[in-house]
């Protein structure tokens, strides 16, 4: 008998023992897929804006920190930016308001009256420059270029703002918010920091743990309902003219725009962005906090799982040392165990995963899903745990002496 078929008999041979075990690995696998997860839609939502917009080059404050602090840069900047090498330099400014939720029902059916304040983010854009400034196509901000010329439109009214589809439900359903004229019952209006607002329109970025909800509306509105003055934006994007080098475009826009501006690369924002959520945060030190302890959790029930079968079953291991058979046979015998569990338990975590990654992508707004490289990730963190457990139970099978059976 090999010392595989010896495991997988030891395994089936205590069916009951056995499922405790995988169920425990199982519990441990899904407490890792879901953590890493939410640490991949952490990620993903620190650069969610920045890879819905295009751009070569960004200009910011140089009091920038992040998205949530991006400070401001004068609009002077993005004329001085126009230098060879540069297409075009646009506007895009962000910032937080007031929303006042409108009367909606919840995943339950039940009525919640208007009123409730909450905070919603707003994009401002020149709404002639949509679709140079969002990308376009299927699952993009808005799915054609016609699209997002009428968006512009829409935002040319007074007033008026549009919804992402993918708020969070508390903001209201879309279609419903389309429905109701900025004039209509003073129940039913829509009002941002206060002030009567319409919803003209759609487009779609997400949400996640950056923000709950966005809306989109023009510099003249946004400068309106936010009081921020019109000769200061967040951001510059600019547009490399064809066959001009970034790397060479960026040093010269360094030196010639004054220290109050940053400018960066898309790789080096979405790098400064995922390095705030990710190791500044508590929120992303927590998920990787909370992804070794499931591990560690992990070793731990295991190791006491398999402790205590080979305890129960030292007369069988002395018998087979007694048999001739070699300690490096037990160990491979108690390591191939430890590889038979993981198998066990990655299965039943990993469609487990599935469920809270549809769940939580569905009802959170987080951009959580399974990629081959989470799958992977977990499968051989699995194997590790399961194997260190192996490791550590094996001073117990190495204690069976074949003198005690007589």
């Amino acid at each position: 008998m090999t010392p595989l078929q010896l495991a997988w008999a030891n395994l089936i041979h205590k069916r009951t023992r056995t499922f405790i075990a995988a169920a425990g690995v199982a519990f441990a696998v899904t407490l890792i897929f879901v953590e890493l997860g939410l640490l991949r839609g952490v990620s993903r939502t620190a650069t969610m804006l920045y890879d819905k917009l295009q751009f070569d080059l960004l200009l910011t404050s140089a009091e920038y920190l992040d998205l949530s602090r991006p400070g401001q840069i004068p609009r002077l900047r993005l004329a001085q930016a126009h230098i060879a090498g540069v297409e075009r330099v646009l506007p895009l400014s962000f910032g937080a308001a007031s929303w006042r939720a409108p009367a909606r029902r919840s995943l339950w059916g039940q009525t919640i009256p208007a009123g409730e304040q909450m905070s919603i983010n707003i994009v401002a854009a020149p709404p002639e420059q949509l679709e140079r400034l969002f990308t376009i196509g299927p699952g993009e901000v808005f799915p054609t270029a016609e699209a997002a010329r009428a968006a512009g439109r829409e935002l040319t009214q007074h007033a008026t703002f549009l919804m992402d589809e993918r708020c969070k439900p508390e903001f209201g359903n879309v279609d419903d918010l389309l429905m109701i004229p900025p004039d209509g019952r003073a129940g039913d209006l829509i009002r941002v920091n206060g002030r009567r607002a319409r919803i003209g329109g759609r487009f779609t970025i997400g949400t996640g743990f950056s923000w709950n909800g966005l809306l989109l509306t023009s510099e003249t509105t946004y400068e309106e309902f936010t009081l921020q003055p019109p000769s200061h934006v967040t951001f510059g994007l600019v547009t490399l003219a064809s066959g001009a080098d970034g790397a060479t475009v960026q040093r010269q826009l360094q030196a010639v725009l004054p220290s109050d501006v940053q400018v960066f690369t898309r790789d080096e924002i979405n790098r400064a962005e995922r390095n705030y959520w990710l190791r500044l945060t508590s929120v992303g030190q927590f998920l990787v906090v909370a992804v070794i302890l499931a591990v560690v959790v992990g070793i731990i029930f295991v190791y006491q799982m398999m402790a205590a079968d080979i305890r129960n079953m030292l007369p069988e291991y002395a018998t087979v040392k007694a048999l001739g058979y070699r300690s490096t046979y037990l160990t491979a015998a108690v390591l191939w165990q430890a590889v038979l569990l993981a198998g066990f338990g990655y299965g039943p975590g990993f469609v487990a995963a599935l469920g809270f990654y549809a769940l939580a992508t569905r009802y959170g707004g987080i951009p959580t899903g399974m990629t081959a490289e989470i799958a992977l990730g977990v499968l051989v963190l699995t194997g590790g745990m399961c194997l260190v457990s192996g490791v550590l139970a094996l001073r117990k099978v190495h204690t069976a002496d074949p003198a005690d059976l007589f």
